[in-house]
Order: C-alpha cells, then structure tokens, then sequence
C-alpha cells in the first residue's frame, strides 16, 4: 500500500501509518481469517466464542452501579478463557481509532481485560505499543460512555458476517462500498459510531476519518449548500460518496493535504459566525436620518434598522456589511450584526404594502455607519480588486460572503482612517442628538461591562482626560450618595459642621452643562442591586429626553424642566448631553421587577449567552490533553438548554465563562470554580438539579460524572434494627478539579 499524504488518510497531527497497519492485519487475521490479532495460534473470532459473547454480554445487559469493566468483569470472567481474550481483542479494535482516550488507558484496558483468561499479555506487544494505540481522531464522548452499545453492536453485526458463506464474506469485504453498504443496513447501524470508523480503518482512500454522521452532515451543507433537513434523509452510503467528491474537488484546488478537522477547512463547517452582504441604493431610498445614525454610531451608539435580506440563512450575531450601490461613490459604507434573524414583514414598498404583501427582513444593530459622501469608505473597485471571487455588487440584498472575502473585507474595513466628529456649530451638535438612557442587562457573564469597557467608555475619553463618571449600586447607596446630601466635617479647631455635597449625579451634570459641545455619561453597574426609586427621588422624571435642559451659545437655557433640590435650595435639572447607561444581572432580578418608573424611562439592551464568540483555540474548539477534542460552543449551548428548563433564560450562563479557555486545565478550573458554585448558588445547593444540568445522570460510572452520587441504606448502618422508616440517604460529591476526565465534560452536549 502507498502511504501517500492525499486522501483521507492524511493527518497532520500524527503518524498514523501503524495504525492502518495494523487494521489491515486484524482484517486478515480476524476477519478472513478465525484467528486473533495478539496471538499467531489462537482461534478466536469464530463463530462459537461470538455467540458466546452475545449471551454473556448481549443479552445480559447490567444497568447496575460499577464502571463498565466491574460491570463486564461480572458478566464474562466465568466463561472460557478464550472468551476473555477474545472480549479484549474487541475491545482493542473498538478503542483503535479514538484519540479521546490516552494510549496508556488503551493498554492498560486490554491487559486487564486479557488478564481475566488467567494469562497475562505482555504489555510489549508491538500491537500495544504507543505508535498502534495513539488515535486517529476523537470518537466524542459517547463512544466513551455508551461503550456497551458499540460493544453489542460489533459482537451482533460480527456473528452475522461469521454465519455466512465464505463466499458472501469475501463479497463483503472486496470493495470499499460492499463493506459500507452491509455493516450501514445493519440494525440500529444509524445511531453506531462503529460503522463509520470500521469503514475508515479498513478502506481510509474512500471514507473520511470523521466517526460523527452530524460532522459529515455540516461538511456537506458548508460546501456543497444542502439544506440539513434534507442530508438527515440521505443514506450514509451517499454521505460518504458525496463527501468523497468534496474531497476530490478540494484537492485538486489546493496543495497539500486536507484535513476537515483544521485550519480553514474546519473554519468553513463549524459552528462559526457567517458574513452577510446587504446592499443600499440611495436611488430607491434616501435615508434620510444617515447623518444622525452616523452621529450616534461615532459616539458608540448602536443603531437598529429593519433591512431587506433575500436569504432565509442568517442567523443573531453574524456579521453585516452594507455596500452602496447605485450612485458613487459606491462600497461598503456600514458594519453591524444580524440582531433579529429573517422574517416577514409589510413589504418596504407602500404601494406593495397596502395590497398587503410582505417581504423578508433581517433587524441590524448598526456599530459604524460612514457617509460615502464625506467619510473614507472601502471603494467597491477596491475591494473587487482584493476578493475577486466574491459579488459584490449583488442583483439581491442579503447575499453571504466567502469566509476568505469576508476576512479580506474585515482587514480592508478595520484599516480604514476613523471618521472625523463634525466641529460642534453653535447650537451645539453635542446638545441636538438625544440624549441615551439604556440598560444593557443579561445573565452572568454575558459581557455586560465588558460591552461598556469596549465600546462606550472610550467613545468619552480623549486628550481632555476622561469625561464619564463610573459607580455602582447597591443595597445602602441613597439619594444622598447620588444627588446631593448633607455631610459632617471637622475643621481645624475640631468642630464639625454639616455641609451640602453633591452627588456623583449632580456633578457630573454641572460638568456636563458647562461644556456643552461634548457629552458626558454616567455608568451605573449592577443599576438593578440598589433602591432606584429611592436613590433618583424626584430627578427620575428629569432624566426623560423630552424633560432635558438645552441651551444656546451664550448659554442660557432654551427648554427643559428644573426643580428645587431639597438639601442645596438649587435649581437642578438633567442636560441634554448627558447618557445614562446602566447595567444589571437577570441572575439577581429580573427585568420585569424593576422599578415602573425605571422602566419607562430606559431603553433596554439585551446581551444572552453568545456561543460564537467562544474561540477556544479555533472555532471553539480546544484539545483535551488526550487526542480528543471539546466544543466549547456546544457544551456551552447543553448547559444553557437545562439551565433555561430547569429555572429560566435569565439564570443561564454567559459565553464570557468560556471566552479565556485555550486549554483543557483551564476549562477544568472554570467549571470547578466558576460554574460550579454559581449552579450551587442557582438551585440552592440542591445538588440532584445540578446533576442534571451536567447530564450525571445519564452515566453509571463515576469516572464521566462532576457531580458523584452514593446512596446510604439505613440497614447498611443500623444492622439489626428496624429501618423499615428510615429510606435512602442521598449524599453528593464534587469531583476534585485534577479528577475531571474529558468525558465527563464532553457527555454534558453528547449524551445518548
């Protein structure tokens, strides 16, 4: 056989030759052949010691407590020592492909199984050496833990093939396609791992090392367009031979290997952000409100727009670009994201709208909007120039961008000189945008002060020093800390005075009337902790955009409403150029509890757990220390699905958690230490909901559990006396951080 660096076989991250190797020897040994893949002399894959096994371990399933080797220990050590052997050679090919489980682990597994014959396997055997037992790829977690079924499946798909002709078995086993074809129509072969990798170990030119029929599924819709509704109704024999041909044509268009578990290729089918391209005509609308928008968006603003998008495809949080087309200059004008995925609408048309037809919109929260007319943009010939292959003048709104497009336009966008702020006239541009009363809430670790870190703290911040105030509230701040109150002070003879002082709202307010061609806002964090009605008293009404103070040149005011502090005697009021943005935690209120009055005065900015922007080391994805992989992004989504059942949205978990791991010693430390305590926290140390939440209960063996459960019998500890009353006592353990297995973690977003 030529061991050539092309087709499925490839693997950049191992030298996978002893591996087919050695598969090719358990095909002729075991398969033509009655005989064993550790021993030159021994029979025993036959017939005889198979259906031995189906009755042993088949049909003698054991749901009790125990791994799965105390559990198989029990249910086979009483028969032949040649059905021992026999189980661990099984148990051999079975783990012979998966890189989520150590070659140590392998080995130790296969000895120890062997051992139970009464003979002893040396552990030198070239056949369990590391080079034969390091993996090919990652089988997921419920290879692992739902080991039994595969188990069954291989000794009941294996007793089939050995009860026929020795010509059917030859049949079998003369092409790649014969192969697949008999093991996939196999029962129950839709929902086995097995068949995939069997196909791959035996005939790797032809299937794909991907033990996953949901991988091949995403593969196939990401580069060849199919609806995934439909891929669920194809055969695996079509999956796999139209994977064949996406092969096939991606090698002859790139040198090298391809592997669709890394770089580009992974990028392409993984659960990342996609980029859309929407297009403007000012010919067909005028936007009349750009200036504006563009003015909002330079002071870190977000504005929303209703936007025509053609295809049904995206999806909340993926990337928008906006190209002008029409007039010149024409290019990308706008950057956003999609924050309200496709549905219909009254068409934009009025004409069309009256007659009552609809059409097909996507919500776009705006970040930088540029006006081509005054702003530098990125030049449609510019960019067509770059990304040839892409259209960029598109016949339809709402069309996808290559991801290699897309990362040219991100370069090209993001390399563009900022916008100039138009110089305040005398009115006071400052002063005629309105002013920004928000609260930006969500549940824990959702990025809300990261949001007002990233985006609008440095919108106020320039030369002049820094033009925001920044607090907290809690559950004793009061008006007095916030407006004005009065304080004791001692002076130099020792005699105390009570003096007026205001309050972080107050002075922020005076700074910001008196330079009112900037604007100043003030941060609220955890806004939802403190008594708001009580910490804003009468100022509440002021803070309304209709109730500002404005006010001319010479500085004297034009509208707004004032009122007398009660400490100072002052007039007071709130001025036009002050933004309010708050934040609050859903975890420890929710939004519906707060104050009316808040409310009403406050537009809402909702951040949820956000999967996409988990990189790990790539698409979410991060190592597990043993040939395997962990998505964060999936295991992420599981925990937020439980947590939304079990309790509500607003008790989830933030994508925040995860955005810092790049290793498996980190995602230990975060659950452990951050998750953990927060689920405690969350259900009130009831420890059986948290069980769930980690899917412990799905698994009998500790090793795959966070949370270990024992019960106590009173009998067990009252021996003699009547316990008749007393039940079971339930007693809970978390698994120390060093402990965690990877499986244990993938099992939460792969269960079975």
């Amino acid at each position: 056989m030529e061991w050539s660096l092309a087709m499925s076989k490839y693997n950049p991250s191992r030298d996978s030759k002893p591996i087919y190797e050695a598969a090719a020897l358990w095909r002729t040994r075991c398969l033509e052949d009655d005989g064993s893949i550790f021993s030159n002399i021994l029979k025993l894959w036959n017939e005889q010691l198979l259906d031995k096994l189906n009755k042993r371990f088949v049909q003698n399933f054991d749901e009790g407590e125990g791994t799965f080797f105390d559990k198989l220990h029990i249910q086979i050590s009483p028969g032949s020592p040649q059905c021992n052997k026999l189980m661990a050679e099984i148990l051999w090919i079975l783990m012979l492909f998966q890189s989520n489980i150590s070659a140590q682990k392998k080995r130790e597994n296969v000895l120890l199984v062997w051992s139970w014959s009464g003979d002893q396997l040396s552990e030198d055997h070239v056949l369990l050496s590391d080079a034969v037992l390091n993996g090919l790829g990652s089988a997921g977690t419920a290879y692992n833990t739902h080991r039994w079924r595969e188990v069954s499946f291989l000794i009941t798909e294996l007793r089939d093939f050995k009860h026929r002709s020795e010509e059917e078995r030859r049949a079998i086993l003369s092409d790649d396609w014969s192969f697949a074809e008999w093991l996939s129509s196999r029962p129950d072969a839709r929902n086995r791992q097995l068949p995939h990798i069997l196909a791959h170990l035996l005939f790797p030119d032809s299937f794909e090392r991907i033990s996953s029929e949901r991988d091949k599924r995403a593969i196939l819709a990401a580069y060849e367009g199919i609806p995934e509704k439909d891929l669920r109704k194809w055969s695996t024999i079509k999956i796999d031979q139209a994977l064949l041909e996406v092969r096939h044509r991606l090698e002859s268009e790139h040198v090298g290997g391809i592997d669709f578990y890394e770089g580009e290729f992974a990028n392409r089918w993984r659960a990342s952000n996609r980029s859309w391209l929407l297009s403007w005509n000012p010919k067909i609308w005028g936007w009349a409100d750009l200036a504006r928008d563009r003015a909002q968006t330079q002071l870190g603003q977000v504005v929303t727009h209703e936007w025509k998008c053609a295809s049904s495809a995206p999806s909340e949080g993926d990337k928008v670009f906006l190209v002008r087309t029409g007039v010149d200059p024409r290019g990308i004008v706008a950057f956003g994201s999609v924050a309200r995925p496709p549905y219909e609408a009254s068409h934009y048309n009025p004409e069309k709208a009256k007659a009552g037809e609809t059409a097909q919109f996507i919500d776009v929260d705006f970040v930088e909007i540029r006006d081509a007319s005054i702003d530098p943009i990125v030049f449609l010939d510019k960019i067509q120039n770059e990304a040839s292959d892409q259209v960029w003048n598109p016949q339809s709104s709402g069309i996808e961008i290559k991801p290699n497009a897309a990362r040219i336009l991100s370069k090209l966008w993001n390399s563009l000189p900022p916008t100039k702020q138009d110089a305040a006239p005398v009115d006071n541009q400052a002063v005629q945008i309105e002013p920004l009363n928000l609260i930006i809430y969500g549940p824990p670790g959702t990025g809300k002060t990261y949001r007002l870190q990233q985006t609008y703290i440095p919108r106020y911040s320039d030369t002049d020093g820094n033009r925001f105030e920044f607090i907290t509230f809690h559950q004793s701040y009061a008006y007095e800390d916030f407006v004005e109150g009065i304080r004791p002070e001692a002076n130099n003879d020792g005699d105390v005075t009570y003096n007026v002082r205001p309050g972080v709202l107050r002075r922020i307010c005076d700074r910001a009337r008196n330079d009112p061609g900037h604007r100043y806002p003030l941060f609220i964090d955890e806004i939802n902790r403190g008594n708001v009605a009580k910490i804003f008293g009468e100022l509440i009404t002021l803070v309304e955009g209709d109730k500002r103070l404005s006010f001319d040149s010479k500085g004297n005011k034009i509208k707004g409403l004032e009122v007398t502090l009660p400490y100072s005697g002052l007039l007071f009021g709130v001025p036009t150029n002050l933004d309010l943005i708050g934040t609050m935690n859903t975890a420890d209120r929710s939004i519906a509890l707060l104050d009316t009055a808040l409310r009403r005065r406050f537009r809402f900015e909702e951040l949820m757990p956000n999967p996409r922007l988990i990189e790990g080391q790539g698409s979410g994805i991060i190592p597990d220390d043993e040939g395997g992989e962990i998505d964060l992004r999936q295991l992420l989504e599981a925990l937020n699905v439980r947590l939304t059942y079990l309790l509500n949205r607003e008790h989830t978990l933030g994508h925040a958690y995860f955005t810092k791991v790049r290793n498996f010693t980190d995602l230990r430390s975060v659950l452990t230490k951050a998750i953990m305590p927060l689920l405690q926290e969350y259900f009130y140390d009831d420890w059986r909901q948290i069980r769930l939440v980690f899917a412990d209960q799905s698994v009998t063996d500790p090793e795959y559990q966070l949370v270990r459960q024992t019960i106590t019998r009173a009998g067990d500890l009252f021996p003699g006396a009547d316990t008749t009353d007393f039940g079971e006592r339930y007693h809970f353990e978390v698994t120390p951080e060093t402990e965690v297995t990877p499986d244990a973690i993938r099992k939460i977003y792969e269960p079975r």
